[in-house]
């Protein structure tokens, strides 16, 4: 979720310090226009849910308004805000996936150390082999770089994998010897096309 720090708003008629803020409510922005609504509060900060972005918002930049609470930033602002400092997460993060980083799954254990990155995804090397897992499956956690799952759960995907690899290898070694037979055949074909036949001695 993107973390956007908003300005205090600005000291009008409209909007006066000491707010109280509560889930559902509706933000508005000096003009009166909707800004978003209030997913949650822990206090400190109000999660405002614009529509297409989820932004956490100090409650000291919220002042009180006519209608409700008011942002001294406009909606298409806030997004752009949560928009910005949420590519320098992922760039920041991104950095941060290199052989030999450790990674863990849900519930804190350590499930192995990245392997190799590339453009397809990312391989983990674990105590039961490497598993090739798309990148989007990677995010920050508490102690590193986490994925969802437990070392059971990515062990069962391992499992499931490895015959799902074995079936397309004969697969593709099937239709290889298929096309070498149809290849011969017709080569066949065309050797006894080709043959001219001995001509009948006349009697």
């Amino acid at each position: 979720m993107a973390q956007a720090p908003a300005p205090a708003p600005a000291q009008t008629g409209a909007a006066t310090a000491g707010v109280t803020v509560t889930t559902g409510a509706t933000v508005y922005d000096t003009a009166g226009g909707v800004v978003g609504t209030v997913d949650s509060t822990d206090g400190t900060n109000a999660v405002i849910n614009t529509g297409t972005v989820k932004a956490a918002v100090p409650l000291t930049s919220l002042g009180k308004g006519a209608q409700g609470p008011v942002l001294a930033l406009t909606k298409a602002q806030l997004e752009a805000a949560a928009g910005q400092q949420q590519a320098q997460a992922s760039a920041e993060f991104k950095s941060k996936l290199v052989p030999g980083a450790t990674v863990y799954g849900t519930g804190g254990a350590q499930l192995g150390t990245i392997k190799s990155v590339d453009a397809t995804g990312i391989t983990l090397t674990t105590t039961d082999g490497d598993a090739k897992l798309p990148m989007n499956g990677f995010g920050p956690g508490p102690q590193g770089i986490t994925i969802g799952m437990t070392a059971d759960q990515l062990k069962a995907a391992m499992g499931a994998a490895a015959p799902a690899a074995s079936a397309s290898a004969a697969t593709a070694t099937q239709a290889e010897a298929a096309t070498t037979s149809t290849d011969t055949a017709a080569e066949a074909t065309t050797t006894a096309a080709t043959t001219p036949k001995a001509k009948r001695k006349p009697r």
